[in-house]
């Protein structure tokens, strides 16, 4: 006979479609005021049209197992607060949905490209995984009850990179930003010349 309580955790468990990541703390965690212990996370943004069936499944069965059957009408409510958000405002594509997923466990990263063993590869370099990449995610829901507040969070498991995307905070590599001189060679790399000391102006900016 299965067991209840794993077949439950595996109805609260889901990978994600294709998102976005924004504001990563993958590899180090934070300590967020409020928080007890530092903790690891990331925001997935969804592109409009994302069919996130899966994800709101989830979320309802661990607001079922919490609250039974009265929490639908609850959500409808918005007695509960849900982890579904659509205030893009001016940060990501209008009609985008975005949430907010953390743990205090480190999270496993992967490639889409396979090892010797035929198994996804390990990513443990951080400039790899960046905000503006493509990437899914395994999430659990879970649903809590404190100080007065309900609602349903997703807790984040593992991340598969996808493929790379625009950088999001408009960091540029160096190379990227600056041309090589025509013939110059490694005395470049040497002393700076002493800098030219303009005349006094009225304007700062001069």
């Amino acid at each position: 006979m299965a067991d209840s309580g794993n077949s439950k955790q595996a109805s609260m468990t889901v990978i994600t479609p294709e998102a976005m990541l924004s504001y990563p703390h993958l590899f180090e965690p934070v300590q967020q005021e409020g928080r007890p212990k530092p903790e690891y996370s990331c925001c997935l943004v969804f592109a409009p049209a994302t069919d996130l069936a899966k994800l709101r499944q989830a979320v309802g069965a661990a607001a079922t197992e919490k609250w039974g059957e009265k929490a639908r009408e609850m959500a409808r409510n918005e007695q509960i607060r849900l982890p579904f958000r659509t205030d893009v405002a001016d940060k990501y594509p209008d009609g985008s949905t975005f949430i907010n997923v953390k743990s205090t466990r480190k999270p496993e990263i992967v490639s889409i490209y396979a090892g010797p063993d035929g198994k996804p590869q390990v990513i443990d370099d951080e400039d790899h995984v960046y905000a503006g990449c493509f990437v899914r995610a395994s999430l659990r829901a879970f649903a809590y009850e404190q100080s007065g507040n309900r609602g349903v969070s997703l807790a984040l498991g593992n991340i598969q990179k996808l493929k790379d995307g625009e950088r999001l905070g408009g960091f540029r590599h160096a190379a990227d930003e600056f041309e090589a001189l025509e013939g110059a060679q490694d005395e470049v790399l040497g002393a700076a010349p002493a800098p030219t000391v303009s005349p006094e102006s009225e304007d700062p900016f001069a």
